[in-house]
C-alpha cells in the first residue's frame, strides 16, 4: 500500500505523463510545456492534500477555488482535473481543438473546476481577492488559491491586488508564486530583477518560502497560519521539470513535439 507521499510522486509523474501525450496528441503548432511542467507538483499538492471539492459536484459553492493565473500552462489544470477525476478522457482528448471546452488558455468554466479565465496575465490575484472578500462577506467556508509565475508578477497590477487583500485581512487567499526563473523568451531576471519574498511582505503578506517539487515543503507551507494576513507561497521550480531535455530549456516554453522526443519523454517518465 502506497504511502500519502508515494501517491503524490505516482499522481505527479502520471499527470507529467498525460501533459506530454495530450500535447504531442494536440492539433496546434506548439503546447506551453515548460510552465505547465513546472507546477505539477504544486497542483498536485493542491488537489491531493489540501483543497476541499468534491469531482462529482464542482459546481458547488462549498469547495475551494483554484485559480490559474498564468493561465498558458492550461494543459497542468486540465490533466489534473482529469486525474483527480473531474474530466474524463474523453474531455482532455479535445485539448485545443476547435470548439473545445479546454483551449490552450484556460476560460472560465467553473462546474467544471475552471475559476478563472487565464491568458491576460496579472489578473489572478485581484480575483482571487474579489472572491475572498466575497467569501468573508457571505461568511462561507471556502478558500482561494491562486498560482502565478514569477515572470507575471512584472505585471503592477499584481501590487494592487497584493496591498487590496492586506488591507483587508484576507487569510482566506493563498497566492502560489511557480519561480521557475523564465518567462517567454528570456530569464526573469534579466527582464525585471524582483526581490519575491521582500516584496510580498512589503504588501502586507505572510511569506512562506519552498522547493515547489518537494510535497512536504509544499503541505508545511499550505498547512501554517498566515496570522491573519493573505498568504504567499514562493516556490523555486524547474521549468520542464521531470524530463531532463526540457529542464531548463525556453525552447519548450511553447512547442512541438516531434515522435522522438514524445517517446524520450515518455520514457524519462516511467
Amino acid at each position: 500500500m502506497m504511502s500519502a507521499a508515494e501517491k503524490l510522486e505516482s499522481a505527479a509523474r502520471q499527470i507529467r505523463r498525460s501533459i506530454i501525450d495530450t500535447a504531442f496528441n494536440a492539433p496546434a503548432d506548439g503546447v506551453h510545456l515548460g510552465s505547465a511542467l513546472s507546477m505539477v507538483d504544486i497542483a498536485v499538492v493542491l488537489y491531493g492534500a489540501v483543497m476541499r471539492y468534491q469531482p462529482e459536484n464542482m459546481a458547488s459553492l462549498d469547495r475551494d477555488r483554484f485559480l490559474l493565473s498564468k493561465g498558458h500552462a492550461a494543459l497542468a489544470l486540465y490533466t489534473v482535473l482529469h486525474h483527480y477525476g473531474v474530466l474524463s478522457s474523453a474531455q482532455l482528448a479535445t485539448f485545443d481543438c476547435n470548439g473545445s471546452l479546454f483551449p490552450a488558455l484556460t476560460p472560465m468554466n467553473p462546474a467544471l473546476g475552471i475559476d478563472f479565465a487565464g491568458g491576460s496575465l496579472g489578473h489572478g490575484v485581484g480575483y482571487a481577492s474579489g472572491i475572498a472578500w466575497h467569501q468573508r462577506l457571505k461568511k462561507l467556508p471556502w478558500k482561494s488559491y491562486v498560482v502565478l509565475g514569477d515572470g507575471e508578477c512584472n505585471e503592477g497590477t499584481i501590487w494592487e491586488s497584493a496591498l487590496f487583500a492586506a488591507h483587508h485581512g484576507l487569510d482566506n487567499i493563498t497566492a502560489i508564486i511557480d519561480v521557475n526563473g523564465y518567462q517567454s523568451d528570456i530569464a526573469c531576471e534579466k527582464t525585471l530583477k524582483m526581490d519575491l519574498v521582500s516584496l510580498w511582505q512589503a504588501c502586507g503578506w505572510h511569506v512562506e518560502v519552498c522547493d515547489g517539487h518537494d510535497f512536504g515543503a509544499l503541505q508545511r507551507a499550505f498547512s501554517v497560519s498566515s496570522y491573519g494576513k493573505p498568504k504567499a507561497v514562493i516556490a523555486s521550480t524547474l521549468k520542464g521539470k521531470g524530463i531532463s531535455f526540457m529542464e531548463n530549456n525556453n525552447a519548450y516554453h511553447r512547442a512541438k513535439l516531434s515522435a522522438a522526443q514524445h517517446q524520450a519523454a515518455l520514457e524519462e517518465l516511467k
